[in-house]
């Protein structure tokens, strides 16, 4: 219904330095920002798009050429400015960075490129390494250091993890090395063991943390030093689902169906419970921002609902065989869509549905984009 608009808000965000965050091309997100152009790369990939492929490329290479020292890819960047975060520096831009770059190299056989970027690509990889801190396998994140960079989560999150984990992967696959293979293997494993209950005996990172914490139908946010959050994260869910990490299916299908009860639409929360004031976690929230403070319950990271990660929960359970949620959702989003009138704003709030942040989001559209697939 909505995909040529869809795509064409992306065609319209694509400037010579790249795919910029929207096809506004105002105040912050007239810039390539790392995750935003990468997933949104994504899409054009799934969509065969020659003009978004064109200018995926491009911000591929407009990062790369601002890759820091340490081999952490840029934030974003814009007039040839780079930045690695304000607060603090951002994992998941180096990590989008490497999974996309693999995915496009080895999909469209881009031989030379793949050459010319294989030493930034294993920089990038070596900077990752670096942020496991203990040499224990998981990339450890400080707080507002990923997407969510005005919540709560920090440590060694579920999200950060598996991007760490699909990034290895796609550069073992792409440069055929045995040593990455053989390290996504383990960070696959780690992940499956600490952020998941089950009966297993292997060791895990934080012993008397896991024993103390109650099943859950989903993966955990987080860990850290001082136990688990066991909150739901739905891009980390979404992604885990995508890159076959093991979870009853039944069961989790039955928690998104309690949700969509719970709140009384499809449009579901990127992070649940919301936090409300007096909460434990409100004074980690009410200080986290750096314009104006936009997470209010129901708003924003605090229980908003983002397309662009509903999108990725639709392609991954589709491509488990799981077509009925999808389709809910999708009809939910349309419906939306119709009556308000905004297109592919960036998330809505999920007490009022109102459709709220930027509007044309590369973001939003690509979420569309990979709701509406096939598989």
């Amino acid at each position: 219904m909505f995909k040529e608009e869809a795509l064409n808000i992306i065609r319209k965000a694509i400037t010579e330095e790249g795919i910029l965050a929207s096809a506004q091309q105002r105040d912050n997100y007239a810039r390539v920002w790392a995750r935003d152009s990468m997933m949104t790369g994504y899409a054009g990939i799934l969509a065969n798009d020659e003009e978004i492929l064109a200018g995926l490329e491009q911000s591929i290479l407009t990062l790369a050429k601002h890759q820091a020292e340490n081999g952490q890819i840029p934030s974003n960047v814009v007039n040839g400015k780079a930045s690695y975060g304000t607060h603090v520096g951002r994992t998941d831009a180096t990590t989008w960075w490497i999974i996309v770059t693999c995915e496009y190299l080895k999909i469209y056989q881009k031989a030379e490129l793949k050459q010319q970027l294989e030493d930034k690509i294993f920089k990038a990889l070596s900077c990752l390494k670096t942020w496991e801190y203990n040499q224990r396998g998981l990339l450890y994140s400080p707080l507002g250091g990923n997407w969510a960079d005005e919540y709560v989560t920090s440590g060694y999150t579920l999200y950060d993890n598996v991007l760490r984990y699909w990034a290895v992967k796609n550069a073992a696959g792409l440069y055929q090395n045995e040593e990455l293979e053989n390290q996504a293997m383990t960070i696959k494993t780690l992940i499956q063991d600490n952020f998941y209950k089950t009966e297993s005996d292997s060791p895990k990172y934080h012993e008397t943390a896991y024993s103390k914490t109650e099943f859950k139908p989903y993966f955990w946010a987080s860990l850290n030093a001082n136990g688990y959050d066991t909150r739901f994260d739905l891009a980390g869910n979404a992604l885990g689902i995508l890159l076959d990490f093991e979870l009853d299916f039944e069961v989790f299908s039955g928690f998104l169906e309690e949700l969509h009860t719970g709140f009384g639409h499809w449009m579901l929360p990127v992070f649940y419970p919301v936090i409300y004031p007096g909460d434990y976690d409100w004074k980690l929230l009410e200080n986290n921002y750096s314009y104006s403070f936009k997470n209010e319950p129901h708003h924003f990271h605090n229980g908003g609902s983002w397309p662009i990660f509903l999108g990725w929960l639709c392609l991954a359970l589709k491509r488990k065989g799981l077509a009925e949620i999808p389709g809910k959702i999708i009809f939910q989003y349309e419906q939306l869509m119709q009556e308000k009138g905004f297109h592919f704003r960036e998330y809505y709030s999920t007490d009022k549905l109102l459709p709220l942040g930027t509007e044309q989001l590369c973001f939003s559209a690509s979420g569309y984009l990979m709701m509406t697939m096939e598989k």
